[in-house]
């Protein structure tokens, strides 16, 4: 009989873990089905009952953004988004938007390699944020609502307050890739 209360637990446990829950947040976000064994840690977002993660793969050259979400005493990470390298001077890493029953989260992180861009600005009126930006660095908006990221309408700015960049879709398109064509365009050259 002792030995049956010992292994049910365990075998619950064991049950637990090959379903992919862990015991911490960032444990459960590298065992992430999708997240290549070479990723590397680049920020990480506490936001209450999930945490959000960004992962840069360089081997499968691409941006991972997974996310945490507390189940009881265990962590599980389910969703995931991913953004392939690009050469553009301006590029989102990495996105994710979530809902719960009781929380919402939007998180969008970019760099900028035009050293043109001293700010970008992004959100939904009335929460838009605009945050200074420096060459090769990236900066993540961390918004408590959940958005599409191309609805928060973020663009790149210069020193005097001109928009140099947008993100979204290419205007005036009669045909659009969804996964290849949101990305960020300058402004004047379409």
């Amino acid at each position: 009989m002792k030995r049956l209360l010992f292994l049910i637990p365990l075998l619950i446990i064991i049950i637990l873990f090959i379903s992919g829950n862990r015991f911490s947040a960032l444990s459960a976000a590298i065992s992430h089905d999708f997240l290549p064994a070479d990723a590397d840690l680049l920020e990480q977002h506490d936001v209450g009952s999930f945490d959000i993660f960004l992962f840069k793969s360089d081997q499968k050259e691409m941006y991972h953004t997974v996310l945490s979400e507390k189940k009881g005493f265990f962590y599980h990470s389910g969703v995931s988004t991913y953004t392939p390298f690009r050469p553009d001077k301006v590029q989102t890493i990495g996105s994710i938007s979530y809902t719960t029953k009781d929380e919402a989260a939007t998180m969008l992180t970019i760099i900028s390699y035009d050293e043109e861009v001293a700010y970008i600005e992004a959100g939904l009126e009335p929460y838009t944020e605009r945050k200074e930006i420096k060459t090769g660095e990236p900066i993540t908006f961390l918004f408590s609502f959940s958005k599409q990221i191309e609805q928060l309408n973020p663009v790149a700015i210069n020193k005097e307050g001109e928009e140099l960049y947008y993100f979204g879709y290419p205007e005036n398109a009669t045909y659009i890739n969804l996964n290849e064509d949101l990305r960020w365009y300058k402004i004047g050259e379409q």
